[in-house]
């Protein structure tokens, strides 16, 4: 379960996931189909401390974006002094609107920085010596 209200954070990573398979409705009196479930979305780490995914929403678009930074408090938003982001124009115009004292920082091709991230978290595995696959443990 992610906490409704992460703690601070230095360094916030955004990236998109995709997650099975889109689902369309038909719109019955526009004849047109329209997305009820994007197989996009978007995550939200921390990747200057040890708390992993933030959060995720349906959905990689402007809107989703500043709506879940926007649903953080003041003092949290203030706090985020970087932010790492692919080169994607959607997570820029996001964060310039919500997050404006934050500097952006993006990733070059092949710099999965946040995909890493949330493999990371999301799996609980991670590369250990030698490039062989060793379970996460947590630190005591």
């Amino acid at each position: 379960m992610l906490p409704a209200q992460p703690g601070a954070v230095a360094v916030l990573g955004i990236d998109e996931v995709r997650r099975g398979r889109p689902r369309w409705v038909l719109d019955d009196s526009t004849g047109t189909w329209t997305t009820a479930v994007d197989r996009r979305h978007t995550g939200f780490v921390d990747l200057s401390g040890d708390q992993g995914l933030l959060g995720q929403v349906e959905g990689r678009t402007i809107a989703a974006v500043t709506g879940w930074l926007n649903q953080r408090d003041a003092t949290w938003r203030e706090q985020v002094a970087f932010v790492a982001i692919d080169m994607c124009t959607i997570f820029k115009a996001a964060v310039r609107a919500a997050l404006p004292q934050a500097r952006l920082v993006v990733e070059g091709r092949g710099g999965d920085c946040c995909r890493r991230r949330l493999s990371s978290v999301t799996s609980s595995r991670r590369r250990g010596p030698e490039g062989r696959l060793a379970v996460a443990r947590p630190s005591s």
